[in-house]
């Protein structure tokens, strides 16, 4: 019996099984059997290699790609927002391979692929689905876009996605696991768990070899988010959703996710809205350079992430700068006074402006 004809029998398995006390044990091995099995197809498929046209190397400030069913106008959306020049036709699958362009957006050169629309089935393989989804594991951000005149199409990329680990617009788990040397397993929960009992905890632990372990639960999980926890090769990727061709239907009806933004991306509609929630989504700020010769140089801000440290600003600096780093002057909003003296780990604010002292 083959991976995928096994994964199907556990889930159709899970799906028959009513949950109470006497199978809770069970239901923990089943999934973790299950998650095992569909690391085996990942895993397959990365070492297969992407193809042709799918070899992408990450340009620019952050990598965005746009996800959506054959024929959603993918292809229409990237030629109107960056440079790239995608074939467009009125028919499905017109994008073959992955096509990169780059949107320009206050100051930020953001690289956006358009790949091939995905279908029902991809994590197991269908039209080359595999592949197409080991890009979108590489993203900093994926646009997921709908068609306005179909409904049920995100409920089923957020399944593709989530088969191949895939988790938008999510944070990893509130979990800590400390493997001990004996004393079996000691689950410690800051909230009541309603969507996994302690039972199950045990039973998946147990299949991926932990017997003995404390367990801090520190949000409502459920037995996937435990797993994704043990698993450690999950993606959390940010998302934004847009529901195209929403001039044949007079705006986004019931049945999408909410605060979907509204496009049309033939006529050019809402594509400023959109281009603003991808910027701020990517959590992007600028911070100033500073030179003795030069000044400030307000022309060419650095693009650096919220939550970015001096660090990392150096790590973008000429290479001589991180080895000969003594300290920096910052002046802006993240300190107490102008030309304060900070060392690496110190937080930047967007609008900051650092001149670096080597040694």
């Amino acid at each position: 019996m083959s991976a995928e004809e096994r994964i199907k029998e556990i889930t159709e398995e899970l799906a028959n099984t009513k949950r109470h006390k006497g199978t809770e044990h069970h239901i923990g091995l089943l999934m973790a059997r299950r998650a095992k099995l569909q690391r085996e197809l990942l895993d397959k498929a990365s070492k297969k290699g992407g193809g042709s046209g799918y070899d992408i190397k990450k340009q620019g400030n952050a990598t965005v790609v746009i996800l959506g069913f054959p024929s959603v106008g993918k292809s229409t959306l990237i030629s109107k927002i960056t440079d790239a020049k995608s074939k467009i036709a009125a028919y499905e699958f017109t994008t073959l391979e992955c096509i990169p362009g780059i949107m320009k957006y206050k100051g930020a050169s953001i690289q956006v692929l358009d790949i091939p629309g995905i279908i029902e089935g991809a994590q197991e393989g269908k039209g080359r689905g595999r592949e197409v989804l080991s890009v979108a594991r590489k993203a900093d951000l994926i646009l997921v876009m709908l068609n306005a005149t179909k409904q049920g199409e995100y409920e089923v990329m957020e399944r593709e996605l989530r088969e191949v680990g895939i988790r938008m617009g999510k944070k990893p788990p509130n979990v800590d696991i400390k493997k001990e040397v004996r004393g079996g397993v000691h689950i410690i929960t800051a909230r009541k768990l309603t969507r996994i009992s302690r039972q199950e905890i045990i039973a998946i632990l147990n299949e991926y070899g932990i017997h003995n372990a404390t367990v801090t639960v520190k949000e409502n999980i459920d037995g996937d988010q435990l797993i994704d926890v043990l698993e450690k090769n999950r993606v959390y990727v940010e998302e934004v959703v847009v529901v195209n061709k929403t001039d044949l239907t007079g705006g986004i009806q019931n049945g999408f996710p909410k605060g979907a933004l509204p496009i049309c991306a033939e006529r050019g509609e809402g594509l400023e809205e959109l281009r603003e929630k991808i910027y701020n989504e990517l959590k992007f700020m600028q911070v100033l350079t500073k030179t003795r010769t030069k000044g400030v140089d307000r022309e060419e801000p650095m693009m650096m992430k919220i939550g970015d440290t001096v660090r990392k600003f150096v790590s973008k600096l000429p290479r001589d700068y991180k080895k000969n780093f003594k300290y920096a002057l910052v002046w802006g909003k993240s300190v107490k006074f102008p030309g304060q003296r900070v060392g690496l780990g110190h937080k930047l604010i967007d609008g900051d402006i650092v001149y670096v002292v080597k040694k």
